[in-house]
């Protein structure tokens, strides 16, 4: 097991020092059947390799990214120690290279046929806002670069109206979450949702993490964290930052790995800015949304425990049903459950800290979107519309639970 960890180690130190092309990279899926094989797993992602989705429990898989010259080795390894494996994404670039099309857009034009950048985004906000009196663009701070954190306040009532808030794109590189959120921006002032606005105001952050998410269109879309500077490493996972039961679980104290919770409960001002903007209207918010991807599910708090919160029926109940509508749009199946148990241990994330901090909270759930893995962060755009009505329709289902 030791040379198989090293060996991981000293193939993620090479892949971190240049730009990334990704030719040639596979993602491979790992079952573990003993706890030894969940261990070693758990090993491979405290030295910082990429694990796209895990590392979890016995008989629940991981996906992790394999670079060419770590492939054959690393496979052995894994025959060695018996878990079972499957190729996932043959080619990883290749799947980045079809995720997007060419297009010229106008700024403040985002038609949801692909995946825009930052300035595009806040554009799109901006454009919004000059066009409805209802909605207003928010700056709450800057990040670990510079750029501006922003959100769309969007209401009819001058804030007094129950809440709902809806935080998209924490982790850099799960593109479709901004995607899919800012066309539920669109069709709340716009759209389908408009009659929304007469039962509640809308607090909507589409990139809760700017700098790593224009990391991920320049140098390494599989990027995941922040951008702040932690030695000779990069950045904090922000959904492991919040001042809530942090690091009790499932994060890493290692700068180099992706799941490194900071140096402190709110180190990265995406996470603490974002937290104290929070607290002006915490009060009156009655859905809290973590929009994620991927895996389809709908999971419930806490990340930091496998104890089920004291409403956890009707929340499961609620999932359930947001689950049947999500279904009834396009025959796509969602799983509702714990965070633990439907993925792994994860302290220090958004969800635990609004239900840890405001208990009164109705609904707090993380939404982890399309696919399941055959093409993981890297969706391609023609689903951005597919994903944004299956989304609407769970959306619906919890807004009715939160109405009254």
């Amino acid at each position: 097991m030791k040379s198989f960890v090293i060996l991981c180690f000293l193939a993620f130190v090479a892949l971190s020092t240049a730009k990334v092309n990704y030719r040639g990279y596979k993602v491979y899926r790992f079952t573990p059947n003993t706890e030894e094989h969940v261990k070693l797993l758990a090993l491979l992602e405290s030295v910082g390799v990429k694990f796209w989705d895990g590392p979890s429990g016995i008989g629940r898989h991981s996906d992790v990214l394999f670079a060419p010259h770590q492939q054959t080795d690393l496979l052995e390894g894994a025959m060695t120690s018996g878990m079972e494996y499957e190729e996932y994404i043959s080619d990883v670039q290749s799947v980045m290279e079809n995720e997007r099309v060419a297009q010229a857009i106008t700024p403040g034009d985002i038609n949801w046929t692909n995946y825009f950048r930052l300035a595009d985004i806040y554009d799109f906000l901006d454009k919004k806002a000059a066009a409805s009196p209802y909605a207003t663009v928010v700056t709450y701070g800057k990040s670990s670069e510079g750029r501006d954190l922003k959100l769309i306040k969007i209401s009819k009532s001058g804030e007094t109206r129950p809440a709902i808030f809806i935080e998209a794109n924490i982790h850099a590189r799960e593109w479709i979450t901004n995607a899919v959120t800012t066309y539920i921006i669109n069709q709340l002032l716009t759209g389908t949702l408009q009659s929304r606005l007469d039962q509640f105001d809308f607090y909507i952050v589409p990139v809760a993490n700017p700098d790593g998410y224009e990391y991920t269109h320049t140098t390494d879309r599989a990027w995941r964290k922040t951008r702040s500077q932690v030695g000779s490493c990069r950045g904090a996972d922000p959904n492991r930052n919040w001042d809530y039961q942090w690091m009790t679980g499932g994060s890493s104290n290692q700068p180099c790995s992706d799941t490194y919770a900071g140096s402190k409960a709110f180190s990265e001002p995406e996470a603490r800015l974002l937290a104290d903007y929070y607290k002006n209207i915490g009060s009156r918010v009655r859905l809290y949304f973590a929009v994620h991807s991927y895996s389809q599910l709908f999971l419930l708090p806490f990340g930091y425990t496998a104890a089920r919160i004291p409403d956890y029926t009707r929340y499961m109940q609620v999932a359930n049903q947001a689950a049947a509508a999500l279904r009834a749009v396009n025959g796509i199946s969602f799983t509702s459950g714990n965070i633990v148990d439907l993925l792994y241990p994860a302290s220090g994330g958004s969800v635990d800290w609004v239900l840890g901090k405001y208990p009164s909270t109705r609904l707090v759930y993380a939404a982890e979107l399309r696919d399941t893995g055959r093409y993981g962060f890297n969706l391609p755009a023609n689903q951005i519309i597919p994903s944004a009505l299956e989304l609407i329709a769970a959306l619906n289902v919890f807004l009715d639970h939160v109405r009254t």
